[in-house]
This record gives C-alpha cells, sequence and structure tokens, in this order.
C-alpha cells in the first residue's frame, strides 16, 4: 500500500511540476469567467478533484479543506457571473425583439393606411411643398425664359439702334 502511495505522489509531483511551467490548472480560476475555455472547465474540475483526493488522504486535512473551500466558492462566483450576464443579455434581447416587433407593427399600420405610391420615373421627383426652398419651375421651363429674354433683349437692341438712327 506505501508503494501505492509513493507512485501516486510522484504522480503528483510531475503533473505539479507541469502545471508550473505553463501555468498550470490553477491559472484557470484566476481567469474572467467571460474568458474561460472548454480547456479550462476541465482544468478547474481537476484541480477540484485533486484538493478532493487529497482531502480523503487525511495529513493535510485542514489545508486542504480551506483550499478547496476557496476553489468552490471561485467556481460558484464564475457560474453566478455567468448566469447573470447570460441572462441580462437574454433580457436585452427580448426587448430589442419587442422594440422590433412594435415598429413594425407600426409601419404595417401606416402602410396600410396611406394611398399606394405611384412609382416615379428617372425623369420626376419628390418635392415638399412647404418648403420655401423648392424649385418652382422644370428646368424645360427655365430654358423657355431664357430663350425667350435672350430674344427680347434682342429686339430691345434693335429698336435702341433704331432709336439711335431717328435722333
Amino acid at each position: 500500500m506505501e508503494r501505492g502511495r509513493d507512485g501516486e505522489e510522484e504522480l503528483e509531483e510531475e503533473e505539479e511540476e507541469d502545471e508550473e511551467e505553463d501555468g498550470g490548472p490553477e491559472s484557470a480560476l484566476e481567469k474572467s469567467p467571460f474568458q474561460l475555455t472548454a480547456a479550462d472547465v476541465y482544468d478547474i474540475s481537476s484541480v477540484v478533484g485533486r484538493d478532493l483526493l487529497q482531502l480523503r488522504a487525511g495529513p493535510q486535512l485542514p489545508a486542504a479543506r480551506a483550499r478547496l473551500q476557496f476553489r468552490i466558492v471561485r467556481v460558484l462566483e464564475m457560474l453566478e457571473a455567468l448566469v447573470s450576464e447570460s441572462s441580462v443579455a437574454e433580457e436585452q434581447l427580448r426587448r430589442e425583439r419587442d422594440s422590433l416587433r412594435r415598429e413594425l407593427e407600426q409601419l404595417r399600420a401606416a402602410a396600410r393606411g396611406s394611398a399606394p405610391q405611384p412609382s416615379l420615373g428617372p425623369d420626376q421627383m419628390v418635392i415638399d411643398l412647404t418648403d420655401p426652398n423648392r424649385p418652382r419651375f422644370t428646368l424645360q421651363e427655365l430654358r423657355d425664359v431664357l430663350q425667350e429674354r435672350n430674344q427680347l433683349k434682342a429686339q430691345l437692341l434693335v429698336v435702341q439702334e433704331e432709336l439711335q438712327c431717328y435722333k
């Protein structure tokens, strides 16, 4: 039986040396709950399992019990943080969904209540009649006005020349 314990102790010492090199499973307990990976969860379970085995062994009972209690409390705190965070996220998603549903219903009601909008061609545009700076003439109307103005100017010059001749 002593031989079995010696073998177990050697394995534990080797595991502890490996853990010290890469931070070990204990480092998973120090992480934020939101940064945990599946490997970290397995590390935490191995740490708690190892502490339980040490408790069963007996000689370091008070220290092992205190360490195990601390680790269990830490795991419970992590679980609480994860559960509360997921609850908050779920509630936010529900509120957003309800808001979008209300908005969709309002848009549907507005679409039912309004007359169908005529489709506009490429040479048409929508004008706000209450806008004081809105365009009041089409481009063709402006061209016609400019052409008429130029004709009137030409006639004015002819009339002014005739007037000069009579003077």
